[in-house]
């Protein structure tokens, strides 16, 4: 579900919907990720076109784990319609870069 681009801590979801389904899947990703070592990653989200509330917890709750280590979780190339969702919610100031 996530790849590495040739930017150093940067990674890009392959996935174009991150459903409940898929929380499982992208935890995993994140966590393996995570154990390398890294001091920020971002996730590209080019490819994503529908995000569901129970990843934007799991991105939430990351977010705070990985911050109490000193590793910055970021989103970047959030579509416009993502980014809509996360300003109504108040998550833009979180999550995005």
């Amino acid at each position: 579900m996530v790849t590495k681009t040739l930017e150093e801590g940067c990674y890009r979801i392959e996935s174009n919907r991150l459903d409940v389904y898929s929380a499982a899947s992208l935890e995993e990703d994140m966590t393996n990720i995570f154990e390398k070592g890294v001091t920020s990653l971002y996730l590209d989200f080019s490819n994503v076109e529908e995000v569901s509330s129970s990843v934007l917890g799991l991105l939430l709750y990351k977010k705070m784990i990985y911050g109490k280590k000193g590793v910055r979780l970021l989103l970047i190339n959030v579509n416009p319609q993502i980014q809509k969702i996360l300003r109504i919610l108040n998550l833009n100031a979180h999550l995005l870069l």
